[in-house]
């Protein structure tokens, strides 16, 4: 009976692997330079090599008198003078920080982090001369990583401050464990870096949503696409949404086709100089004082900022300024600010009649002061 069955067995046709699509091509050969070649030619770019590895390199440029949002390109380059320390004081550890600013934005195979993330796209943007460069790192193929990693580590290097969005959480932190990956050095540690998105959510987090745009019952976006239409006045078209990133990679290996991608290049050269213009202007209202403000929900933000710096009397005047005006919400929420700042002050009778308002508002003052 054994012997019947393992003859049965031995007559079954064994099944064939199944078919899997094809995610990463394969490394390159050692005449693989020529194909990279060819592809940096039809992505517009140029091949940076480094021995058996190579990448894609694309240079684009917004020119110092050409307009976005509402201001011009030289307008957005800070200086040394910038109050920038009042955001994030390790931002300014060395006197040079405006010295070369390098903004950085990374596009990955997805957003769950680990080993398994690539980032295949990353750009660094500066000012040079008025203008805005950007210059971005793209891997044609999974092989490209160790050439892509050099180059970065010189943009690193010779950065004198990093600016990201979100990026001391994920950016920065995705980039490391790629070095770690290839057993090299990390240079993020060497550059001070300054992580635009809590002080976005500080000043924006309260702000007044379009209509169209607002969730019931839920916070406003402070996503850079949302903050450059209501803030910046910049309106993209045709941009690629983020969910469809890893795909479109994905494709490209698949195909090699250039027009599945060049939109991935566009909506990370817009995050970069949004992320410009976005600090451009965080720094603008810091300097300028609640009178700049557009709303209340920025003065209130601003006065957290400086309360949080140790500025009390321009905390004192950004509450006021915001009390006077605006949304219930708002007004309650600086107003229980105002009244913490004043007791602290000890215009104890000024205190008072605050929390007279916010009590009048319909506020509670324990959750207000938080």
């Amino acid at each position: 009976l054994s012997s019947r069955l393992r003859e049965i067995v031995r007559q079954q046709p064994r099944p064939s692997p199944p078919v899997r699509e094809l995610t990463y091509v394969p490394d390159l050969a050692a005449d693989g330079s020529a194909g990279l070649e060819e592809a940096a030619a039809r992505l517009g770019g140029t091949l940076h090599a480094v021995g058996r590895s190579g990448c894609v390199v694309l240079d684009r440029r917004w020119q110092a008198d050409d307009w976005y949002g509402r201001r011009q390109v030289a307008s957005l380059e800070p200086d040394r003078d910038a109050p920038i320390g009042l955001f994030d004081p390790r931002a300014t550890a060395t006197p040079d920080w405006a010295s070369r600013i390098v903004f950085f934005d990374i596009e990955t195979t997805g957003l769950s982090g680990g080993a398994g993330t690539l980032a295949f796209l990353a750009g660094c943007g500066w000012f040079e001369d008025g203008d805005f460069r950007v210059r971005q790192f793209f891997l044609a193929g999974p092989a490209g990583e160790p050439a892509l990693l050099v180059a970065l580590d010189g943009i690193f290097r010779s950065a004198s401050l990093l600016v990201t969005y979100n990026g001391r959480s994920f950016d920065v932190p995705t980039m490391d464990t790629r070095w770690a990956f290839h057993r090299t050095e990390t240079p993020s540690g060497e550059v001070p870096h300054f992580d635009m998105l809590p002080p976005a959510r500080r000043l924006w987090g309260r702000r007044e949503e379009d209509p169209r745009e607002a969730v019931p019952g839920v916070a406003s976006s402070c996503s850079l696409s949302s903050l450059e239409r209501a803030v910046l006045g910049v309106h993209r078209l045709r941009d690629v949404p983020g969910l469809e990133i890893p795909s479109r990679y994905f494709r490209f290996l698949r195909t090699g086709n250039p027009a599945v991608i060049d939109g991935v290049f566009e909506h990370n050269r817009y995050d970069l100089i949004s992320l410009a213009a976005l600090t451009a202007h965080a720094l603008w209202l810091a300097r300028e004082g609640p009178d700049a403000c557009r709303e209340a929900s920025e003065q209130a933000g601003l006065g957290r900022l400086y309360e949080n710096a140790g500025d009390a009397d321009r905390a004192v005047q950004a509450y006021e300024s915001a009390a006077a005006s605006g949304a219930v919400e708002v007004r309650r929420h600086a107003l229980a600010r105002l009244a913490v700042l004043l007791r602290r002050k000890g215009r104890h009778t000024e205190a008072a009649e605050a929390w007279q308002d916010v009590l009048d508002l319909g506020g509670r003052a324990g959750a207000l002061t938080a």
